[in-house]
């Protein structure tokens, strides 16, 4: 079509006649291709939004867990049965709910809660729990949960992510996310005390490794030091033990310390609350197994894929 229009150049008229009849031809051949592409797109959208919707009901918001990072939320929550309302905001932080530990407590019928400087305190028959704002963990009957983003506190309530709460309780999370509900149930007893739970073998050992090898390391590297170990023991090719992975020769010496003494010196006490945090499932590191200072070349930095670096260790799968 083009060509004619260059053609006809004897007769303006004419050829801006020919132009424009040109031109439009094209112009509806490319609004019905634009059509017949909406049409096609549609669908796929739809089809899109209809399977994120269906899977809606699953993906939970740590509830449902950075103070620059606070917003007041519209989650409901429902406490055995009842909904409540605490008359204070839900917080999200980094997508995790966050209540306050106070009002939460009394909801469950305990009937003694304490906050004072920045800790709380929970006491109930079977259970006690303390959360201080500033820690990545609360402590519920010697037990150590892990909280990323930290205990807080926020207008003057202590506020921790309901799901580690909820777990001391022995309660249950279930989210609905057509109404934004959590519901929490009581369904057992308070979470078994640490006396009974941690293997004193295996809290002596890992707590000893990490403090030789990440005792200057910030705390969230001294829990990925336990991480490997406790990757290791996962693993079929590494012993099944925590004192098996640490003082394993197979393949060489593979920590270091458990063979100059220096896993002998007493641990630092970051570092047997790292170690509870990592034997309790706390993992910070995903699935590596090797790790080695930042400052040198190893076997694992240049035959296994780099995970992430904490502190002055680098961390590989």
């Amino acid at each position: 079509m083009v060509s004619i229009c260059n053609q006809i150049s004897y007769n303006k008229d004419i050829k801006e006649t020919i132009c424009n009849q040109c031109c439009g031809f094209v112009a509806v051949r490319k609004e019905f291709h634009f059509i017949m592409k909406i049409k096609l797109i549609v669908p796929v959208i739809l089809c899109l939004v209809l399977s994120c919707g269906m899977m809606m009901p699953f993906l939970v918001p740590d509830a449902a867990a950075g103070e620059g990072s606070a917003e007041v939320d519209s989650v409901l929550l429902s406490i055995n049965g009842t909904r409540v309302d605490f008359g204070v905001p839900v917080i999200l932080i980094n997508a995790t709910t966050y209540v306050p530990i106070y009002y939460f407590s009394m909801a469950m019928g305990v009937d003694y809660v304490t906050q004072y400087d920045g800790m709380a305190t929970v006491s109930a028959p079977g259970l006690r729990i303390y959360a201080n704002a500033g820690d990545p963990y609360l402590v519920a009957n010697g037990r150590y949960l892990h909280v990323p983003y930290l205990c807080r506190e926020i207008d003057g309530q202590i506020y921790v992510p309901i799901r580690p709460l909820a777990y001391a309780f022995g309660a249950e999370l279930a989210w609905n996310s057509y109404t934004r509900t959590v519901s929490v149930v009581q369904l057992g007893e308070p979470i078994k005390h640490g006396d009974y739970f941690y293997c004193e073998t295996d809290v002596f050992w890992m707590s000893r490794i990490i403090s030789a090898e990440a005792r200057g390391e910030p705390f969230v590297g001294q829990i990925a030091v336990g991480n490997v170990v406790m990757n290791r023991v996962d693993s079929y090719m590494y012993p099944d033990t925590i004192h098996g992975v640490i003082f394993d020769r197979r393949h060489g010496i593979q920590f270091t310390p458990a063979h100059s003494g220096a896993i002998n010196r007493t641990p630092y006490r970051t570092c047997i609350i790292a170690a509870k945090l990592a034997l309790e499932g706390a993992n910070v590191i995903g699935d590596s197994l090797f790790f080695s200072s930042s400052r040198i070349t190893c076997w694992a930095s240049r035959n296994r894929p780099f995970n992430t670096r904490i502190g002055n260790h680098n961390f590989f799968d």
